[in-house]
């Protein structure tokens, strides 16, 4: 075997081999992830989760371009339902993807690697809490500590904002409701780049209820053991 046929073998074979690796990695990102179910609980609680808006994602200093720059409006929403949370007894959690910091994320995706600026959240967003989860799959359930916060505060019903409503969003709450949680989807909370339409109405083939915040708001106020502030203000306003 010539010295140029023998190059290209191992070439091939390196080719095959990082593809394979990248395919696994993909099928590991895109699978909701199963667990024990929970409850049923005395005193059941809420939670709202906030996904993945982070300064390499939506932020004004993070890596630029990031990949989804029109999003004062979701911003918006989801501080709205922050500063509303407390007098509901909802708990907030705020959710931030890692990529490892290896070769092939520094080469693919070059955004919020892990131990570098930018994963943090988008300081647009309202902190109240140090309810910090990190993850390194779509589905924030790959992080076990999650799932012990939300037992340990019997929390069975999960509200939905952040991105990527296609990925990550949409796989959080697969692995959800594969653990019993009602989920709910707060659609001008959610963040892509794709059809929203058809996103949501995958979400709602698959069991996930969606609503917008202001449906959210008079649900709540609707409610005798306790409703939204008056005095909220609608971010559509």
């Amino acid at each position: 075997m010539s010295v140029t046929k023998y190059f290209l073998l191992i070439l091939g074979i390196v080719v095959i081999l990082v593809i394979s690796v990248l395919l696994i990695m993909i099928r590991q990102m895109f699978t909701p992830t199963q667990g024990d179910s929970i409850g049923p609980y005395h005193n059941p609680r809420e939670a709202l989760l906030v996904i993945d808006v982070q300064e390499d994602m939506t932020g004004l200093h993070g890596k630029q371009p990031v990949p989804f720059k029109e999003v004062d409006h979701q911003i918006a929403c989801i501080n709205g339902l922050i500063d509303q949370s407390t007098a509901l007894d909802i708990e907030v959690v705020y959710i931030r993807h890692l990529f490892d910091d290896n070769v092939i994320n520094r080469t693919f995706v070059g955004r919020a690697l892990e131990g570098q600026p930018g994963t943090e959240l988008d300081p647009r967003i309202n902190k109240i809490n140090n309810n910090d989860f990190t993850k390194k799959k779509s589905d924030a359930f790959s992080n076990p500590q999650l799932s012990a916060f939300l037992i340990e505060n019997q929390v069975d019903r999960l509200y939905l904002v952040g991105l990527d409503a296609a990925y990550c969003v949409y796989y959080t709450a697969l692995g959800a409701l594969n653990r019993g949680y009602k989920v709910t989807a707060i659609n001008d909370g959610l963040i892509t780049a794709k059809n929203l339409e058809a996103i949501l109405t995958r979400y709602e083939e698959n069991g996930i209820l969606v609503l917008s915040s202001q449906e959210l708001i008079e649900q709540k106020r609707a409610t005798p053991s306790g409703s939204f502030s008056a005095n909220f203000q609608d971010p559509t306003d």
